[in-house]
């Protein structure tokens, strides 16, 4: 092949590709298509408001005087006769009868670590996991804020330690300290003699706190309480003062209602069983819709929750911030305007390069202007990052037998 045979091909071929790289960016110019991006969507339609928790309570009294030490934790269920306090002459006798209780179990790790029992039976490479793991578990604690759970495993990773030190003969034993602090309980213990005890009269749940509000609020109040109402006890306008001589409270059940006032909504009907969550806890909650009926205020209603269910969050205030959950929706955001039909199949079309294709929808939630398809990794699919054609194709759309959704 001669050099101007050469010369010609490459000339023609460099026209070809000029002429190409020219139409392709024309046609970028050129191209008004209206398109969306197809995009993630999290759609969440939990429902928030604030309940007040309601029960037939009874008020306890206490006619003496001097500092209260609950024995149980609130919530318990006590028995008819059972101690619910003891009284102390001062708050700093609760104190010394605390510290000396510490000091006791103290005690008693350090008598247990040294325990032939305890020493005889166990290796070191098996306690040197144990401290590891439980050096682990303060760091956790620690760092996520759970100082119950930090004392406790302080406490466990003491008593392993200790052990430790005996069959490693880094310790001869703690006689001399378990006297120092046996001397220490002795002398506490002289400090925190209690003068009363204030027992339950009946069986029941016990609070140890009140509001005002025993005597208002009860399940039979419910059907009358109005709009104003629970809103002034949700702001705390309506204070009440605490009865005298007050001490807690009892209540049979361990059932309770919650009363709010919410937004109409037809997922929330008399008889319907949802899941509720309250801020101070990450625990899930069973609820009945007990009652629902209209508020004062167009578009709201008042609502009664029933929930069988008994713990330390849902005694803790009269009133809880809750949230009704819902199914959450995750996918990809289709504007409704872009929707069209082959047949019976729904679906947008997008473009591809230089080219328009339909791609099928598969629709899990439907909004206002939009709906929720399934984001999945089926090429016949929209996909994620797919550019939506939002204008009407005639060409395409002729035949569409039902037209846009």
């Amino acid at each position: 092949m001669n050099s101007l045979t050469t010369k010609i091909l490459v000339g023609v071929v460099s026209i070809l590709i000029l002429t190409t790289i020219g139409s392709q960016v024309y046609y970028r110019l050129h191209d008004k298509h209206d398109t969306e991006e197809a995009v993630l969507c999290d759609i969440n339609e939990n429902i928030p408001f604030k309940g007040v928790i309601v029960r037939d309570e009874r008020v306890i009294t206490y006619s003496g005087n001097g500092a209260l030490d609950y024995l149980y934790p609130d919530g318990s269920k006590i028995s008819v006769d059972s101690p619910i306090a003891e009284v102390y002459s001062s708050v700093d006798a609760i104190a010394a009868k605390k510290k000396a209780q510490k000091l006791s179990d103290e005690i008693a790790d350090l008598e247990r670590a040294q325990n032939p029992g305890t020493t005889d039976y166990v290796q070191p490479d098996i306690l040197q996991k144990k401290i590891d793991s439980e050096y682990h578990s303060l760091l956790t604690a620690s760092l996520s804020g759970d100082y119950g759970a930090l004392e406790e495993v302080k406490d466990d990773m003491s008593l392993v330690m200790n052990i430790y030190n005996i069959i490693t003969n880094m310790s001869d034993g703690y006689s001399d300290r378990i006297a120092q602090l046996q001397s220490e309980v002795d002398a506490l213990s002289t400090r925190a003699e209690h003068i009363d005890t204030i027992s339950s009269t009946d069986t029941g749940y016990f609070v140890s706190y009140c509001d005002g509000y025993e005597d208002v609020l009860s399940t039979d109040s419910l059907a009358d309480i109005t709009q104003s109402e629970i809103e002034s006890i949700v702001s705390g306008e309506s204070q009440r003062s605490i009865p005298s001589g007050a001490i807690g409270k009892m209540f049979d059940d361990y059932s309770c209602s919650i009363v709010g006032v919410l937004d109409e909504d037809k997922r929330i009907a008399e008889g319907n069983s949802l899941s509720l969550m309250f801020s101070s806890s990450n625990q899930v909650y069973d609820v009945l819709v007990e009652s629902v009926r209209p508020a004062s205020e167009s578009g709201k209603c008042i609502v009664v929750f029933k929930c069988d269910r008994l713990d330390d969050v849902m005694v803790s205030s009269r009133v809880q911030s809750a949230e009704l959950i819902f199914e959450e929706y995750k996918g990809i955001k289709v504007p409704r305007k872009a929707i069209r039909f082959q047949g019976e199949q729904k679906g947008v079309y997008v473009i591809l390069g230089n080219e328009i294709t339909f791609k099928k929808i598969d629709v899990i939630y439907e909004g206002d202007d939009f709906v929720i398809s399934k984001n999945t990794s089926d090429e016949d699919y929209l996909l994620l990052y797919d550019q939506i054609l939002l204008e009407v194709v005639l060409n395409k759309d002729v035949s569409d037998s039902n037209g846009s959704s």
